[in-house]
């Protein structure tokens, strides 16, 4: 009986060692490493298209409503192919009035018209919007309105402005000019919205 007895707990502590083991490794099993997912990269973010506004010049000259980018032309006689002009300001006016980084970056749009602001040689005018480099500008905080990836700047025509009908309105040649050669006064700009308050 002592031998069975004996063998039975010999076989008794063998299966308590066992499972003691069993344990122990389960509880030393180190823990996988977590994982660390890379940063995301900053993309930057596309410029918001601003609100419809006037592009109007900062100082104004003889003109104290100050003058803007305007369509050549009024009502029956605007003329979509004309170059621009510097005009005496409509606030309101669908012949003035842009929306800055529409339909892409750096794009001025004319809403009324379907058509963007481009840069002609020495001159601007209103076209179909397209990937074009020459619809493609830059307002610097300081009012330089600047073709992009260029020297040229968008300035109005030195001397006194001349009539252009309607009441007392007056009217000057825009121009695109090297940045450098252009007095401050005739440009430098602003985009005060649709109806500035002066």
């Amino acid at each position: 009986m002592k031998p069975r007895l004996l063998v039975l707990l010999t076989a008794l502590l063998a299966l308590t060692a066992c499972a003691t083991a069993t344990e122990t490794a389960v509880v030393n099993t180190p823990a996988p490493e977590p994982t660390v997912a890379p940063s995301p990269t900053a993309v930057p973010a596309a410029p918001t298209p601003s609100a419809e506004s006037l592009i109007m010049l900062q100082d104004p000259l003889d003109e104290p409503e100050f003058y803007c980018v305007d369509v050549a032309g009024f009502g029956n006689n605007l003329n979509l192919n004309a170059p621009l002009q510097a005009h005496t300001c409509k606030p309101g006016a669908d012949d003035e009035l842009f929306i800055f980084n529409r339909p892409g970056p750096g794009q001025f749009y004319m809403d009324a018209y379907d058509v963007c602001l481009e840069a002609g040689t020495g001159v601007l005018y209103v076209k179909a919007c397209s990937d074009s480099q020459q619809q493609r500008f830059e307002l610097s905080s300081d009012g330089i309105l600047r073709l992009q990836d260029s020297e040229l700047c968008v300035a109005v025509q030195s001397g006194e402005g001349q009539p252009a009908g309607g009441r007392s309105h007056v009217r000057r040649d825009l121009l695109l000019q090297n940045c450098a050669n252009v007095e401050q006064s005739l440009s430098r700009w602003s985009l005060p919205g649709p109806r500035p308050s002066q």
